[in-house]
Parts: C-alpha cells; sequence; structure tokens
C-alpha cells in the first residue's frame, strides 16, 4: 500500500513538472521576439515613378513578413560601377539577403559570386549572369519584343513605315531580349524599313538631348522604346516636334499611363511590376527561412492601348493599389 502511494505520488509530481515545463515553454516562446531580416532591393534605374509598382510590391511582401526593407536606386540609369558599389556596401551594412534588378547581365558575376556564400540574393526584372542567385523573378522579354511586333505588323499591314528602335541598356539581357524578339518579327516584314537602332544614353539629359536631335534630323513614322526611361522620353520628345509618329514601347509608369490616355504613346507593354516586387522579396525570405529553392518565376504581361486601358485587368496592372 506505501509503495503504492508512493507511486502514485511520483506520477502526480512528474505530471506537474511536465506540465509546468510545457507552460514555461509556452511563455517563454510568446515573450521571444519574431526575428526580423533586413532585405534591400537594389534595381538598375534612377528613382521616378517607372519603379513605383515594384516597389509597392516589395513593400507589400515586407508589411506581411518580419522584414526591414531598403529600396535603393541609381543616380544614373544602368550605372554599373555605382551599383556594385551599394551592393557591396549593403552587404558589409548587415543586410540579410540582396534583391537585384542587374545593371549588367556579366559586370555582375564576380561580386554576386564572392558574396553569394555570405547571403541568398534574388534577380528581379534584369537577370545577372551566375547560377548562384535563389531564383528570378522576370516576365518572358522575349515574347513582349514579339508581341509589340505583332502589334506593329498587324495595326500597319499594308503601309510603308520607317522606323526607329531607341537601343537603350545594351548591358542589360532582358532589354536584349525584348529587343531580338521585336527584330525577329520584323525580319520578313517588308513595309517597315528600318533606320538604324539610335543609341540612347544612360544619362536622361544627355538621352533627352540625343532623341531631339535625331526626331529633328532623320524622318520617321514609327518610334519603340523598350524600357519606361526611354518610352516617357521618347513620349515628352514626340510631343515637342510637329510630326506625326507613332509611338510604340515597353514599360508602364503613371507618365506613360497619362501619355497612353492622350494617345501620345499608341501601345505599350507592361509587365506585373507589383508582383515582380512582390514575388522577389518573398522569394528572398523564403529563403532565409530555409527554402532555397531556385526556381525561376515568370509573371504575365499585357499590351495596353488607350482603348482598353481601363479594363479591369489592365487596371490591376497599370494601377495595383488603386481599386
Amino acid at each position: 500500500m506505501k509503495h503504492k502511494k508512493l507511486l502514485i505520488a511520483f506520477l502526480m509530481t512528474l505530471a506537474f513538472l511536465l506540465l509546468f515545463s510545457f507552460l514555461l515553454y509556452r511563455l517563454l516562446a510568446q515573450e521571444q521576439p519574431a526575428r526580423v531580416y533586413s532585405i534591400s532591393v537594389l534595381v538598375r534605374g534612377q528613382s521616378s515613378d517607372s519603379w513605383t509598382n515594384v516597389r509597392q510590391g516589395a513593400e507589400q511582401a515586407a508589411s506581411e513578413r518580419n522584414i526591414d526593407l531598403s529600396f535603393i536606386t541609381l543616380s544614373e540609369e544602368n550605372n554599373l560601377n555605382e551599383q556594385i558599389f551599394l551592393l557591396n556596401r549593403e552587404v558589409e551594412g548587415g543586410a540579410n539577403a540582396i534583391v537585384l534588378s542587374a545593371a549588367s547581365f556579366e559586370g555582375l558575376f564576380e561580386p554576386l559570386s564572392r558574396i553569394s556564400n555570405k547571403l541568398p540574393i534574388v534577380c528581379i526584372e534584369s537577370p545577372a549572369d551566375s547560377s548562384t542567385v535563389v531564383s528570378c523573378i522576370a516576365a518572358d522579354d522575349y515574347q513582349m519584343g514579339q508581341m509589340l511586333g505583332q502589334r506593329m505588323i498587324s495595326t500597319h499591314f499594308v503601309r510603308q513605315l520607317r522606323v526607329a528602335v531607341l537601343d537603350t541598356s545594351p548591358n542589360c539581357e532582358n532589354i536584349t531580349q525584348r529587343r531580338q524578339g521585336l527584330l525577329d518579327q520584323f525580319s520578313e516584314q517588308e513595309q517597315f524599313e528600318f533606320l538604324q537602332l539610335w543609341p540612347l544614353s544612360n544619362n536622361r539629359e544627355m538621352a533627352a538631348k540625343e532623341l531631339a536631335e535625331n526626331l529633328s534630323a532623320q524622318h520617321i513614322n514609327v518610334l519603340v522604346a523598350l524600357e519606361p526611361y526611354a518610352l516617357e522620353l521618347a513620349a515628352l520628345a514626340i510631343q515637342d516636334t510637329s510630326e506625326k509618329i507613332e509611338l510604340y514601347g515597353i514599360g508602364n509608369s503613371g507618365r506613360i499611363a497619362s501619355f497612353i490616355e492622350q494617345d501620345v504613346i499608341t501601345a505599350t507593354i507592361i509587365q506585373n511590376d507589383f508582383g515582380i516586387g512582390y514575388l522577389g522579396v518573398k522569394a528572398a525570405f523564403d529563403a532565409l527561412e530555409g527554402d532555397m529553392a531556385s526556381v525561376p518565376v515568370t509573371v504575365e504581361h499585357r499590351l495596353i492601348t488607350s482603348s482598353n486601358m481601363y479594363d479591369p485587368e489592365n487596371q490591376r496592372l497599370l494601377f495595383p493599389f488603386i481599386r
């Protein structure tokens, strides 16, 4: 009988200790703050509203998770040296992950290879030549170029046209793919007479001057710009000329939407910039949490004109925070 009472007492004491340990663990777990990750988003362009939707997507992803987000732009479009400097600064400053829109496909190979063993790197919008990146979030750039060419061909099937394509960001793989998709569509079209590819400076003031000089010296029917900053500059230049020039492009911003509404821009292809920013930060967070699946993600793109820009699905991409 005595042994039985001792056994019961022992079991009750053990149960009490187990319950106490469990409650103590739960209490300490609740008091332990969740880790806050520092993630830096470093894009290849200047601070402008062409990056607004990407930034909003990144900030939305950060607000849903324990992320201290830094969104960093350049002083000049595609300034590789500045981007490398900022990349090193963010790593040395304690960033836990980098989300990068690369200013140069090949130029970032060495710095990314050097820092990839320290933290995860995710590419967005413009990829880098590196097998060390966790993921790449972008639209199908070649297909966007094709779609733009198909639109021009179907619109001007029997009309002889003189076309100039703004040659920007030669070191960026995404722009190279857009240009190739466009040119492949034009390769067998007799109604399109290409004057040349017009190189455009990464410096906006110089680019605006170069564009104005070309428009006054060359007589063209159609101008094509393959990224937002060039499309904005082209729209401004066309407004300042008396020539009747149709403008086609790839890119989205508040100013571009306004130019579409005014029919200054005939058509543009827009990608899901909000999704690119959101999924880029999410992929970086997932990698920090241990999910290192290296899977490229392709986001949607759409052709926008003044006649369809306010269709619900198109509004969702043009103005992601307006409901």
